[in-house]
């Protein structure tokens, strides 16, 4: 008989460590393909291979008949701290049950297990994943499937259900707010990003989906705004600039800066349309700037409005989400129980041709009556189940036949 592989994974998220642990087992861009050919010569029965990385997680996915998680823990750990440091295995979770790990790798692909409950980036990253496994042939029978029924899933989700509706994000809707007011130009207007703190790197974060290319960052500590902007390839603004309101070249500007109250308060162009964004609290922007006719003011107050209304709806969805997640990790399961057998009889057909074609090497049998006569004896064999793969039997049931037409 076959040996089973099995879908396995380790991860570390915002659920198991504080960010400050989990900074140090993020896999940088730059470093997964030195991962992934280290787990590959470490151990050789591995056949899949998806690294799940995000701000807020660190998953490794792979597919093997005999390595457990628990050792693929062990040199990640090596791979990311020199050595292994059995106190920081409490961090992680591992699973080496397939059924266990799709279910998993289903809820987190959904948006079950993020920080902002529905968070479609997520699904970003692991088609991100996947398409890194893909380019190197790493994606395995196991992990091919189960990704495909994570498609499968979102599919189902956004048809079926409302989870996929508005946002959660702060970061997130700030950024909408520009395409919901300038339309078809926001692409064209000139962004000032005000801060270095979490919200900011949400918003740089969603940044990419968006597509705004002419941001400019500032921020007190000018060393933090510059590793910034390199980071995300935008543009430095002066502080000192801000401070002393030189600012009325800037179509929006989003203000994010802890303990400022009204840090922004002039300096705007009177003659267009202007979107000031206030995350801050207290606030940034001097909210008298909002009487201007031609400014569009919002803060945290009003998205917070929307944010509820749009969680709230999705609360109420994440019982269909689960239930659609229920009914594919199902057929997933259904499927992956019957590979076994699937596998042996596919081997056994294989092992009964070589026979047959042995057999009547010398008789010249039509390639088409070899394998029917194949299917006939592995059907036979499945009657006993201990035959199959047994050589000795199918050559006795060739012996027992009629034998083939030949040409």
């Amino acid at each position: 008989m076959l040996k089973d592989s099995h879908l396995r994974f380790v991860s570390i998220s915002h659920r198991t460590a504080p960010v400050a642990c989990r900074e140090r087992f993020y896999v940088a861009d730059a470093d997964k393909e030195a991962l992934s050919v280290l787990l590959h010569e470490q151990y050789p029965d591995l056949n899949s291979f998806l690294l799940l990385v995000t701000c807020n997680r660190t998953e490794i996915y792979f597919e093997s008949e005999e390595t457990s998680s628990k050792q693929v823990l062990d040199t990640f750990l090596k791979f990311k701290l020199g050595k292994n440091k059995p106190e920081e295995q409490c961090l992680f979770t591992t699973g080496d049950k397939t059924e266990g790990t799709v279910r998993h790798l289903l809820r987190v692909a959904a948006g079950l297990e993020s920080t902002v409950l529905g968070d479609a980036e997520i699904l970003h990253q692991v088609k991100k994943a996947y398409h890194f496994a893909l380019e190197r042939g790493l994606q395995g029978s196991l992990l091919e499937r189960a990704v495909q029924t994570v498609f499968r899933s979102h599919k189902r989700v956004s048809n079926e259900t409302a989870f996929r509706d508005g946002t959660t994000s702060t970061a997130y809707k700030a950024l909408k707010l520009i395409g919901d007011l300038f339309r078809t130009q926001a692409h064209d207007k000139k962004i000032l990003v005000v801060g270095a703190g979490d919200i900011v790197k949400q918003l740089l974060k969603y940044n990419a989906k968006f597509g705004y290319t002419n941001v400019w960052l500032t921020n007190r500590t000018e060393s933090r705004a510059i590793q910034l902007a390199q980071q995300h390839k935008l543009n430095c603004f002066a502080w000192n600039s801000l401070l002393q309101k030189q600012i009325s070249e800037f179509d929006v500007i989003i203000s994010a800066v802890s303990n400022q109250s009204a840090l922004i308060s002039g300096g705007l162009d009177s003659g267009r349309k202007l979107l000031l964004i206030d995350l801050a609290v207290p606030g940034n922007i001097d909210s008298r700037l909002a009487q201007q006719p031609n400014v569009v003011f919002s803060d945290l107050d009003n998205i917070t409005t929307h944010l509820e209304e749009n969680r709230a709806s999705r609360i109420e969805a994440t019982a269909k989400v689960e239930q659609v997640i229920r009914e594919e990790w199902e057929l997933f399961t259904d499927w992956y129980r019957k590979q076994p057998l699937r596998e042996v009889l596919a081997q056994t057909k294989k092992q009964t041709l070589e026979i047959l074609r042995k057999h009547y090497a010398s008789k010249h049998c039509e390639p088409a009556q070899l394998t029917k006569t194949a299917d006939q004896i592995v059907r036979k064999l499945l009657k006993d189940p201990d035959l199959l793969n047994n050589s000795n039997a199918i050559e006795a049931l060739i012996e027992r036949m009629a034998p083939l037409q030949t040409v």
